[in-house]
């Protein structure tokens, strides 16, 4: 890559993230009451300061696991793990422009579960349905497209343990790398900040660099290691490379 490519790259990028996009997002992020990065107070405490969370295993887990969209800019985070509680489903509010793999710690707005299998948000009714049986579901009816049914992960799986733990990052440029970490090891993509459009493709165990094609430098850092960190230049023209580290995944083996 030539020096002045990722320069080029990083002009290119904050053109897409105006002034505008930026008191949006800010706005967004209050709206939501959370970031990306970390579960809201109300799923989960922050680790209290001296004490050092262990590298093998991600405290968000306990509220980690299949996301899907059910419109109204909500998500369901499905999970079914016997040793937490059984069935769940997770009401979380997100960006409109969320897609499968984005973070989706943001703020809960209800909780489904086997003492509590119905709520109302935003218009749209929610039901887990069959929550001390072999199947159990999320029923959503009031959508534009009419009833939908989602399947809960078959308890024991790493998504109904919530093994997958995804945080995301700004790296500069008007970019946001989104990393995860789990049974397949570390994966990181990136995104536009202001709309979420997704580029340059992604890093993993299997190719843990992407081609100079990308116009950017990303690649992981220790991929087979116990703590694999992503390191980016945007900026290119001199400008220092920034690492960010992966989080933990979220099961033991």
């Amino acid at each position: 890559m030539s020096p002045s490519a990722p320069t080029a790259f990083a002009r290119h990028r904050r053109t897409l993230l105006t002034a505008s996009a930026l008191l949006t997002a800010s706005a967004l992020l209050t709206a939501l009451g959370a970031t990306a990065v970390l579960p809201v107070a109300t799923a989960a405490a922050a680790p209290a300061a001296g004490t050092t969370a262990k590298a093998t295993a991600a405290p968000e887990a306990r509220y980690a696991g299949k996301a899907v969209a059910i419109g109204q800019d909500l998500v369901a985070v499905l999970r079914n793990d016997p040793k937490a509680g059984g069935p769940e489903a997770w009401i979380r509010a997100v960006p409109s422009h969320w897609r499968p793999g984005d973070a989706y710690m943001y703020r809960v707005l209800a909780k489904l579960d086997r003492e509590h299998t119905t709520s109302a948000q935003r218009g749209l009714s929610l039901r887990l349905t069959n929550s001390n049986g072999s199947a159990p579901a999320l029923r959503v009816t009031g959508t534009k497209s009419g009833t939908h049914t989602f399947p809960l992960p078959k308890a024991g799986t790493p998504d109904a343990r919530g093994c997958t733990i995804v945080k995301e990052n700004f790296i500069g440029a008007g970019a946001v790398a989104v990393l995860s970490n789990g049974p397949r090891g570390p994966v990181a993509f990136f995104k536009d900040a202001g709309d979420g459009t997704r580029f340059g493709g992604v890093v993993n165990r299997a190719h843990p660099a992407l081609p100079k094609s990308a116009g950017f430098v990303a690649r992981i850092v220790n991929p087979d290691g116990p703590a694999p960190k992503l390191l980016t230049n945007m900026e290119g023209g001199g400008h220092p490379a920034g690492t960010t580290p992966f989080p933990a995944p979220g099961c033991v083996k």
